[in-house]
């Protein structure tokens, strides 16, 4: 119960500074992406659309999805890379039809990583329990506006 207190609390602190602070929490859409299929994005599920994606300019741990349906913010782990050609990119595992976004790779040399979630925890000792099902990797190709 305190745990779900905690998470009303961030998410009204995160809109209120989203529509009355306009001007200190602006962001940019850095990557565009139409994902073919729903997904699942912090405790957040997703279906099928083009996703604008942006970082917060004061909070660059905060990811903010939209899409033309819906949309979703998640706390992530920036992580700073070697320069390499890679292009932009969302990254989800996925286990049978179930996909999980874990990992967004901007043009640059760093990246978002999203923690594992409960649901995707189940999802994995699922397929362990049974082992015709494995975790794949899926990448979808993004660019920019």
């Amino acid at each position: 119960m305190r745990k779900y207190s905690r998470l009303v609390s961030v998410l009204a602190a995160v809109a209120a500074l989203a529509t009355a602070a306009p001007s200190h929490a602006q962001t940019e859409v850095r990557l565009i992406a139409h994902v073919p299929f729903a997904f699942a994005v912090g405790e957040a599920s997703l279906p099928s659309d083009t996703y604008r994606l942006s970082t917060m300019n004061d909070h660059r741990d905060v990811l903010l999805l939209r899409g033309d349906q819906t949309g979703a913010i998640v706390y992530t782990n920036e992580v700073k890379l070697p320069r390499s050609d890679r292009p932009p990119a969302l990254v989800f595992h996925r286990y049978g039809d179930q996909y999980f976004l874990r990992e967004i790779q901007w043009e640059d040399t760093s990246r978002l990583a999203l923690p594992e979630t409960k649901a995707e925890r189940k999802a994995a000792e699922t397929r362990a329990a049974r082992a015709a099902i494995k975790m794949e990797t899926v990448t979808v190709a993004a660019g920019k506006r």
